[in-house]
């Protein structure tokens, strides 16, 4: 309609010109008569794309945005609780934590929701009662993604307006064992031995120790997939120990997978997503060496970033004091923690006593739990058999890593 009504002012513009010729009026008035129709012209169709465009032009101020987003935050929570109360779970089983969160001038709180399941519930009756949850309330700009791993864990992942706003993070308890009584022990503690993959006989020694231990396994050595299958069969942890870039890379053996600081970013996530495939039933991901690439907050970022999308945790082996992970995944909300002591650096068994000794102290220091990791070797698996009836003299429970990252 607008391009008719141009072509007829054009005309009657052309027409009159015509006319304006016969009448003997002077061009110059003529070229400013129409230079003035030209720039009115031009002003009128500026200002009608100015109010087309006037929600870009103007947008709306942060605290209006800020008010949009907390009450679609508050509708979600209530479709969330909703659910819960649709799958029978009780509250006890359900923890929550909220991290501050901002994006340019957009502040909010990210909730992170940990549901223990009971037995009876599945997750397929878990992700299906939020699949036709979610988009029957029919909330503006709301998305979500659900990531499952394993058969006993699942993470629904809420956006807002791409705001991430909060995270459901689904678990079964942990088969309860015979010869630990947890409700006695004041304090938990994890035990991660690391490096395995390289001796299936190694292995076979630490599950004769009738603990919860957490196999901590490298990616691509000889046995790593059979010790990863085994252990998920007995009822032990799996984690991949990713191998990361050391600062002293030129004296130390590099493992095959090791993600270098020097990889862009494609590179990165390509070999990130090689290791994480090579082994099969992992929760998480603790580093391997790692000492110059865990102080590189951008890559570790990229690292990060991912292995939260996959639904896994992280542990910060602290090989470096200038590490940045376990910060940055607390601030991603990544489900994390860190190691407390390595108890074999020297393999003394006098030493390695002493050393899972500090236990207890480290719990009470902690809050509660302390996290511990050994390597395979004789003088290790041996000094921990030795000491297994200590640690219920001491109130310490030996549990899989994944019951104390948060």
């Amino acid at each position: 309609m607008m391009k008719w009504r141009n072509l007829t002012s054009l005309f009657l513009t052309t027409t009159s010109l015509a006319r304006l010729k016969t009448l003997r009026i002077p061009l110059v008035w003529v070229a400013m008569g129409v230079g003035a129709l030209c720039v009115l012209l031009i002003l009128t169709v500026a200002y009608l794309k100015k109010q087309e465009l006037s929600h870009f032009l103007n947008p709306p101020s942060p605290d209006t945005v800020n008010t949009q987003l907390l009450e679609k935050i508050q509708a979600v929570e209530k479709i969330i609780s909703h659910q819960f109360s649709l799958l029978s779970i009780p509250a006890q089983q359900i923890s929550l934590q909220q991290f501050q969160h901002r994006k340019n001038l957009i502040e909010w709180n990210y909730s992170v929701i940990t549901v223990t399941l009971p037995p009876e519930i599945t997750l397929n009756q878990v992700t299906n009662t939020f699949k036709r949850g979610f988009p029957f309330f029919e909330i503006e700009g709301l998305t979500y993604q659900i990531f499952q791993t394993e058969a006993n864990s699942a993470t629904i992942e809420v956006s807002i307006q791409g705001c991430i706003t909060h995270q459901l993070i689904f678990n079964y308890p942990p088969p309860p064992s015979q010869e630990q009584n947890t409700t006695s022990s004041m304090y938990q503690a994890s035990l991660i031995i690391d490096d395995l993959g390289k001796s299936y006989a190694d292995f076979k020694k630490l599950l004769e120790l009738e603990i919860p231990f957490t196999c901590s396994i490298l990616p691509f050595e000889t046995y790593s997939v059979s010790i990863a299958k085994e252990a998920y069969k007995n009822n032990r942890e799996v984690i991949l120990h990713l191998p990361l870039e050391p600062r002293d890379a030129a004296t130390q053996p590099i493992n095959r997978g090791m993600l270098l600081t020097s990889m862009d970013e494609h590179q990165l996530l390509a070999h990130l997503e090689r290791n994480l495939n090579a082994l099969p039933h992992i929760s998480g991901v603790s580093n391997h060496m790692g000492s110059k690439f865990t102080e590189d907050e951008e890559k570790m970022e990229i690292l990060l970033k991912k292995i939260k999308e996959k639904g896994l945790y992280f542990l910060d082996s602290r090989t470096t004091t200038k590490t940045v992970a376990y910060q940055l995944a607390r601030k991603m909300a990544l489900r994390t923690a860190y190691r407390d002591l390595f108890i074999d650096n020297d393999l003394d068994p006098t030493s390695i006593e002493a050393q899972l000794a500090q236990l207890p102290r480290i719990a009470k220091k902690n809050g509660g739990y302390a996290i511990a990791i050994g390597h395979p070797h004789s003088s290790t698996i041996e000094t921990i058999k030795k000491l297994i009836p200590l640690f219920k003299e001491w109130g310490v429970s030996i549990v899989p890593l994944s019951q104390l990252v948060k």
